[in-house]
């Protein structure tokens, strides 16, 4: 089994700003996307207020609830309204993709997603970000691999409920588009849970970011056995430099660019132990 920490939702550079941690939950946006059939203002709200304006207030209206928002990975079946047999699903084109298929990523792989974060309020009917909270390297959800394909438009013949996401409502946009199916359980680590789904609340556990001291949010504290020690290093991050050794963990410093670090958990057998323990966390 190999695992997938897979960078997405909002930052700096898409949206312009983190997803927002509101009263301790996770608010996971997806980016902007003009070409994407659903619009902000069609996802489904969270915690009673709607999707579009927490989109809208936290972005100054740079981003506005009738704009595309590329919902992906789509692994809510509450997130808009669904057709029949609708199952959770991941796209991946381009670069991104090619490093997927240099690591042969199938069936029982587990991708692990996280995106950027940062506390916000609700004030006077308005939200807006914490003054002097601390942006937030954060795990949301998950997604075992159940079955791969192309994406094309005669797909959307065979599964007709998948034709509004992203990389099939014109799949002809992306290089080397491909879909990523959520297997029916989560089996990859020993866990009853379901193939694919999102983490509610903001958890130690699902904390990448180092946060005592905080050395900003692309500074992660890790289990020591994640340090390479002459095997193959999750990917990107395979230079000696981007890890430190802080006695009971391990301090890395995640590359600013790419979406998809892999990590083989035959080499590190550790991994499916630090997975369980997430899930458990998140059970509580």
């Amino acid at each position: 089994m190999k695992f997938i920490l897979s960078r997405k939702g909002f930052d700096s550079a898409n949206g312009g700003c983190p997803s927002p941690i509101i009263d301790g939950r996770l608010c996971s946006l997806p980016i902007p996307d003009a070409d994407a059939p659903t619009s902000y203002a069609k996802i489904s709200a969270f915690n009673g207020s709607p999707i579009a304006q927490i989109v809208e207030d936290l972005t100054h209206s740079r981003v506005r609830r009738r704009d595309g928002a590329h919902l992906d990975p789509d692994l809510r079946r509450d997130s808009i309204a669904r057709a029949a047999g609708w199952r959770p699903i991941f796209g991946q084109a381009g670069a991104a993709q090619s490093h997927l298929a240099r690591h042969d990523i199938g069936p029982g792989d587990l991708f692990i997603f996280f995106g950027c974060y940062r506390r916000a309020e609700r004030v006077e009917g308005t939200f807006r970000f914490v003054s002097g909270a601390p942006k937030l390297h954060v795990i949301f959800g998950w997604l075992q691999v159940g079955r791969v394909m192309r994406a094309s438009k005669h797909l959307t013949a065979e599964i007709p409920w998948a034709r509004a996401h992203p990389h099939l409502a014109t799949p002809e946009r992306y290089k080397n588009n491909t879909l990523y199916f959520a297997s029916d359980q989560l089996t990859s680590v020993g866990n009853d849970a379901r193939g694919a789904g999102t983490f509610e609340q903001l958890l130690p556990e699902l904390t990448l970011s180092q946060t005592d001291p905080y050395l900003g949010c692309s500074k992660w504290r890790l289990p020591r056995w994640f340090e390479p020690n002459g095997r193959p290093a999750l990917s990107y991050h395979s230079k000696a430099a981007r890890w430190t050794d802080c006695e009971t963990s391990t301090r890395l410093q995640s590359v600013g660019r790419g979406q998809e670090f892999v990590l083989d958990a035959e080499q590190y057998p550790e991994a499916r132990g630090w997975l369980r323990t997430i899930f458990r966390a998140a059970a509580r």
